[in-house]
């Protein structure tokens, strides 16, 4: 009979007393997730001394903005914001460092290991191991927060990644400034597999689960974090994962009721799980058989509403329908991958991330300058809409976040729905175009909404200004800016999120292009647009549309300007220097 695991068992006494964070769940916070963080110290641009940071800031509409930045970030990082979307913490597998840049007190030294040595010292970059690390809030301390992670160490003459280590910090600590309390703890004695981490919330609405697989088996060590415990359990289920030089995913639906597990070459399992008792049930494995087997990296991401689950295997992305009879049976190719020849080393589909727009991003084996999104992850087959190379950066980067939902309440009427929370709807949507004036909008909310009820703040359309569907249509009455309203209601409440709308007039004519050698980054934008250091003395910055028409002025020293008041389309910025010349460039600007 084979050894058992060691299981690590701990009560946790950080804090003195209980602290219950929430009577019930608010409808205006939960945005632990509203930050992406991307760049490492490439040197590539001297106006960015240090690192190169790209930050998307999902706050209510897709911003990307480019800044300098002290940690790098390679294959892998676990950070988190507050309630409203700020940054807290932020880990490169080697430090935690803070908001404002300076490290953590007692962070250093995290994952010890040789991978650690090689990628945590000297010039190096960061830890550089996709997905394994994953930062969740303590269930009843808010000044605690828990990181899980694990090394790669050498265990004789073999490198292996080797227990599931657990780190603290707390923000409390050190006159305030916070320090890290608890340091590599061991919570499973193991090895693990290179399909990482992932955590969904408990079916109380307030502790979690946390999971990883032990390597070359089918069995699944399931973490509890509550307030006072952290216990380990393992259980073996379904097929085992073979470890094949394969790199996946584990991940949950977003309302915890799956977990799923992928990669090319042991192909996909998903599973029931049960949110109380942490149990998995009914496995389903199914085989893909194409000439993916070969791909060392692979993806995998649920849709926002958990209808779709979308796998990534290099050259294309499959689509599974979770509502159908047979899932096996309703395997979709979405897309297939086309070369690109201004991204060379981003030409591949590879680990994917469903985002608080309800958007899913993907970025290629090398995290180079491009990545990839389904714009409608929500819809069948094609309809999701692939969008390849949906954005070429111009600092290179390497990783992709990897977040649990943090927007996920408790399991109302269940066993475990013992603490008296309730789930309060959260407003979300987005929308996108379709043609002169048409309009789609998807509803992103969350905590089970069970009524829609939509104000196109187009009161000239009649009855069709407002729409009771989750997912309307709408065609706007006349170009011009309006004020959208979504209201989502259950019988715990209802919530409102109000945004501006641009509807375009279609026909514009775009003017000759006449661009002479200066750099304008991001483009597109979804709203600041930057230019060399070199180019600060300029005199004056001016901004066109299509026809030629000027629609901003600013005289600046400032290397940039910010395009987030104009709608969305094609402009022109003319940059004057003081000497009297001028460069044009056209730009693309995208807020959502």
């Amino acid at each position: 009979m084979a050894a058992q695991p060691f299981i690590y068992i701990a009560m946790k006494k950080i804090s003195i007393g209980f602290i219950f964070l929430f009577l019930c769940l608010q409808s205006n916070a939960q945005k632990e997730d509203n930050l992406w963080l991307f760049g490492y110290d490439s040197n590539q641009y001297p106006e960015y001394p240090g690192v190169d940071r790209i930050t998307f800031n999902f706050s209510d509409s897709l911003t990307i903005s480019y800044s300098s930045a002290t940690m790098s970030l390679m294959d892998t990082y676990g950070s988190i914001c507050d309630s409203n979307g700020d940054l807290l913490l932020l880990s490169n597998g080697c430090y935690i460092e803070k908001a404002n840049g300076e490290a953590v007190e007692n962070s250093d030294g995290l994952n010890p290991g040789i991978l650690a040595n090689q990628q945590c010292y000297g010039d190096a970059f960061g830890y550089n191991e996709p997905q394994s690390m994953i930062m969740l809030p303590d269930p009843g301390n808010s000044s605690i927060f828990h990181l899980f992670h694990y090394p790669l160490v050498k265990d004789g003459a073999s490198f292996l990644f080797k227990n599931l280590l657990h780190t603290v910090v707390d923000l409390s600590t050190n006159n305030g400034q916070g320090s890290v309390v608890i340091k590599n703890q061991i919570i499973v004695n193991d090895t693990i597999d290179t399909h990482g981490l992932h955590a969904v919330r408990h079916g109380n609405g307030r502790d979690w689960w946390i999971v990883c697989l032990k390597q070359k088996t089918n069995t699944y060590y399931l973490t509890l974090l509550t307030p006072d415990t952290l216990v380990a359990t393992p259980q073996s289920i379904g097929v085992p994962v073979l470890w094949a030089a394969r790199r996946g995913e584990i991940v949950f639906s977003p309302d915890g009721s799956k977990m799923a597990i992928f990669d090319t070459r042991n192909d996909l399992q998903i599973f029931d799980f049960d949110r109380c008792t942490g149990t998995l049930s009914n496995p389903l494995h199914i085989t893909i058989t194409d000439d993916a087997d070969n791909e060392i990296f692979a993806g995998l991401a649920f849709s926002a509403d958990g209808r779709y689950l979308y796998a990534a295997e290099g050259r294309r992305i499959l689509q599974f329908d979770m509502q159908a009879a047979e899932i096996s049976s309703s395997n979709t190719v979405i897309e297939e991958l086309q070369l690109n020849a201004a991204c060379p080393l981003g030409q591949s589909l590879l680990f994917m991330e469903l985002a608080p727009d309800g958007r899913i991003y993907c970025r290629p084996g090398t995290g180079q300058q491009c990545m990839h999104r389904l714009v409608r992850p929500e819809l069948p087959g094609a309809a999701a809409q692939l969008e390849q190379y949906y954005y070429t950066f111009d600092v290179s980067y390497k990783n992709l976040p990897h977040f649990p939902n943090f927007r996920l309440g408790p399991l109302d009427g269940s066993p475990c729905d013992t603490l008296g929370l309730d789930n309060h709807p959260l407003a979300g949507w987005r929308y996108d175009r379709t043609g002169g004036l048409g309009v789609d909008f998807t509803s992103v909310s969350w905590y089970e909404p069970t009524l829609w009820q939509w104000d196109f703040g187009d009161p000239a359309s009649g009855a069709a200004n407002n729409s009771g569907e989750r997912n309307p249509a709408h065609t706007f009455s006349a170009p011009g800016a309006y004020e959208v309203c979504l209201t989502v209601s259950n019988a715990y409440g209802s919530d409102t999120k109000c945004k501006t709308v641009w509807v375009l007039a279609t026909g514009a004519g775009e003017p000759k292009e006449d661009v002479e050698a200066v750099r304008v980054y991001p483009n597109p934008t979804t709203g600041l647009v930057r230019w060399a250091e070199s180019a600060t003395d300029l005199a004056q910055v001016e901004v066109y549309d299509q026809l030629g028409r000027l629609l901003l002025t600013r005289l600046t020293t400032d290397p940039y300007i910010d395009l987030r008041p104009l709608p969305d389309g094609r402009y022109w910025i003319r940059l004057y220097s003081p000497a009297g010349g001028s460069t044009v460039q056209q730009v693309i600007l995208v807020k959502e």
